[in-house]
């Protein structure tokens, strides 16, 4: 059986169903194809409902591991993604962040021209409606960016924690300044999370232009030549060849996209032999420059039923779910992460390096809240990575896994910024402000406090922030290494592109999903042949001075 379109975009995640919108909007005949279930589901909907969708056995999440890691005492690491409609936008924390300016500059630095700061900037905008009121926000966009204005006593005791041991407060960290303490924004509208798919899809009404097919799986890209026709799939038991009248695009994430081009043939050359797999265009780059966020954690426990945790009583937990289902109103409808910080591991980084999230929560093990013990957690990690890693396929099945490999704590100096995470963590928990509050501190618990007792903490439980990136990288013609360039065409196929995270040059210095929901607004320009946006090259902060509480790593 043959199908046609215009478009084909292979993946629904938070880029593809951007594109899709877009695409069909200006009258293209769209296919777009996701393996995943419909993300119409409570657990899907609901923000608290995230947790469901971290469990193993849940159908929303491909729920991949690492290969062991040689710096992590050999441990398998967890990498969710998401698997249904609005892909990882659908099961993520809901963290609006966009990362820092400067972020964006070192894309173009990279090789990645036209993807600067001034010119994403506009487009940043374009995506969002932000309750805050600035120049530097958007305030008519599909995706609504909130924030949890009337704080819980934990939270507001971390702001004032993180002023008391001298940052400052910052009021938008998508604004001006990223650096300090501060509110975080969540996708959220109306108590309903605010995914790619729910923005760009459902909220926006139906698109006769547009064919979903669901429970599709991807094979291959199918290749004339050197040119893409369209993609194999199977869907209801038939394998279907679909062919794309304009561009195949692929949209599969950091992980499925890397994956479906060495499938097709397009990768290492001596790596696709491996496997049986013919190579028509040698591209060593792709399933390389793998990135990811790493993250430690400080949990402690406290005196008072003032966490999170007191709402799995039964009586609340069921007058929760009363308040969501019958208005969207109440405690299940946002997330969990409500403040953080941007802060500098050292006197000589120009902008943010570490982040914090902070969750005014006990957890126990996979992220699930224990029901009868009341605390905080404070996530901890540098975010910009130094250490590379790599995906590989396993196989030449679609369905087996693949072996990625993120080479976590590679270098000395992830290990120096992960090292002053955790002492400006702790630093942080002592202050007055939440001090007043602790019973008892769980990890890394006091006896830990540097040197090797402190590195083998880390290495027993840093764990992803769930930021992979890079593994189809954008790069200028001279990068070796570079898969896609500027416009995001794989290099030696023609009507091929690649437009997700896999794309990064580059790790963002927050949470991707906003940057990822940005590339895919600002690609969708480049497909239509649109001039861009004009060029803001709005101001921001970069660092001057640090606080006295910063000093030499232990």
């Amino acid at each position: 059986m043959q199908a046609e379109y215009d478009y084909v975009i292979a993946g629904a995640g938070s880029a593809g169903c951007v594109l899709a919108r877009r695409l069909a909007d200006a009258g293209h005949q769209v296919l777009l194809l996701e393996v995943g279930p419909s993300d119409k589901s409570w657990i899907i909907r609901m923000p608290a409902g995230l947790r469901s969708a971290f469990k193993p056995t849940s159908k929303y999440n491909w729920w991949y591991y690492t290969e062991a890691q040689a710096h992590l005492n050999n441990r398998r690491i967890q990498q969710p993604r998401g698997r249904v409609l609005g892909g990882s936008s659908s099961i993520n924390g809901m963290t609006w962040l966009r990362g820092h300016p400067m972020d964006y500059d070192r894309w173009e630095h990279e090789g990645a021209q036209g993807w600067g700061w001034a010119d994403c900037a506009p487009y940043f905008k374009k995506i969002e409606s932000s309750v805050i009121d600035s120049p530097h926000r958007g305030h008519a966009g599909p995706i609504r960016a909130q924030r949890q204005e009337r704080l819980s006593p934990l939270n507001a005791a971390f702001l004032e924690a993180g002023q008391q041991a001298g940052f400052a407060l910052t009021d938008d960290v998508n604004g001006y300044r990223q650096e300090g303490v501060s509110r975080f924004e969540m996708s959220v509208r109306d108590g309903v999370r605010n995914s790619a798919a729910y923005g760009y899809l459902h909220s926006l009404g139906a698109q006769p232009n547009l064919t979903i097919w669901l429970g599709c799986e991807v094979q291959q890209i199918n290749l004339q030549g050197t040119r893409a026709k369209g993609a194999r799939v199977l869907y209801n038991g038939r394998l279907i060849d679909v062919t794309a009248r304009r561009e195949t695009l692929l949209c599969c994430g950091v992980f499925g996209s890397a994956q479906l081009l060495m499938l097709s043939g397009i990768g290492p050359a001596a790596h696709l032999r491996e496997h049986g797999i013919a190579c028509h265009v040698n591209l060593p780059g792709v399933g390389e420059n793998l990135q990811d966020h790493l993250e430690c954690h400080i949990q402690v426990e406290v005196k008072a039923p003032v966490s999170l945790n007191k709402e799995l009583q039964p009586h609340r937990m069921l007058w929760a779910g009363v308040q969501w289902f019958g208005l969207k109103k109440g405690v299940a409808a946002v997330n969990q992460c409500h403040v953080g910080a941007f802060l500098n591991s050292a006197p000589t980084t120009p902008h943010p390096d570490i982040q914090f999230h902070f969750f005014p929560v006990f957890f126990d093990k996979n992220w699930i809240p224990a029901p009868t013990t009341y605390g905080y957690r404070i996530g901890v990690g540098p975010m910009r990575p130094t250490s590379r890693g790599t995906v590989r396929l396993r196989s030449a099945k679609v369905s087996d896994p693949l072996r990625i490999d993120p080479n976590y704590m590679a270098t000395e100096e992830d290990w120096r910024g992960m090292r002053e995470a955790m002492r400006l963590g702790l630093a942080f928990a002592e202050q007055p402000a939440l001090k007043r509050f602790n019973h008892r501190e769980d990890t890394p618990g006091v006896q830990v406090r540097g040197g090797k007792a402190m590195d083998d903490f880390i290495r027993e439980d840093a764990a992803s922030a769930y930021h992979p990136c890079g593994t189809c990288r954008m790069g200028d013609a001279n990068d070796a290494l570079a898969v896609v360039d500027s416009q995001l065409r794989v290099r030696g196929v023609d009507m091929l592109r690649v437009i997700d995270a896999s794309v990064f040059p580059s790790v963002p210095s927050a949470n991707i999903n906003a940057a990822t929901i940005m590339l895919a607004e600002k690609a969708s320009d480049l497909l239509l042949g649109k001039p861009a946006l004009p060029r803001e090259a709005l101001p921001y902060h970069s660092q001057c001075a640090l606080p006295t509480l910063h000093k030499a790593s232990a």
